[in-house]
């Protein structure tokens, strides 16, 4: 009994931080406030990658207005690259083309969450990965 005890409190223990990962990447699709400075560039994309992450588990999971809300943060996310004043200048003009992609995939995303079409949605997911994965400083 005693030993079965443990266990319980083992395994509770070990999935606690896995419930606080979630929720901070559930939190990363809160919009940032308008009249706040523009975050720093690897803050940013760090945010684009998590929304992307939430994105994806919400489709998975069916949850269609933590989807369309995490196409919103995407676009607002990627308006604001194209803002950030730390971006490197070697890829500056890199940045600004995939961001503002970023933005028309985000925008396709967020129409394909209102009909529920799942092959759009999908797709839209894939094009996304690849273009945060184009934002990369490398």
């Amino acid at each position: 009994m005693k030993n079965t005890l443990i266990a319980h409190f083992l395994l509770l223990a070990l999935l606690t931080p896995g419930c606080q990962s979630v929720s901070e990447k559930a939190a990363s699709i809160q919009p940032l406030a308008e009249n706040t400075p523009v975050p720093p560039y690897q803050d940013l994309l760090s945010r684009a990658r998590n929304q992307s992450s939430v994105a994806t588990e919400s489709f998975f999971i069916n949850n269609w207005a933590e989807l369309e809300d995490a196409a919103k943060g995407l676009e607002q996310t990627s308006r604001l690259m194209s803002k950030s004043a730390d971006m490197p200048e070697n890829k500056k003009e890199s940045i600004l083309a995939v961001s503002s992609d970023l933005n028309r995939e985000a925008a396709k995303l967020k129409e394909a969450c209102k009909t529920k079409n799942e092959v759009e949605v999908n797709t839209q997911l894939q094009k996304i990965t690849l273009k945060i994965r184009e934002l990369r400083i490398n």
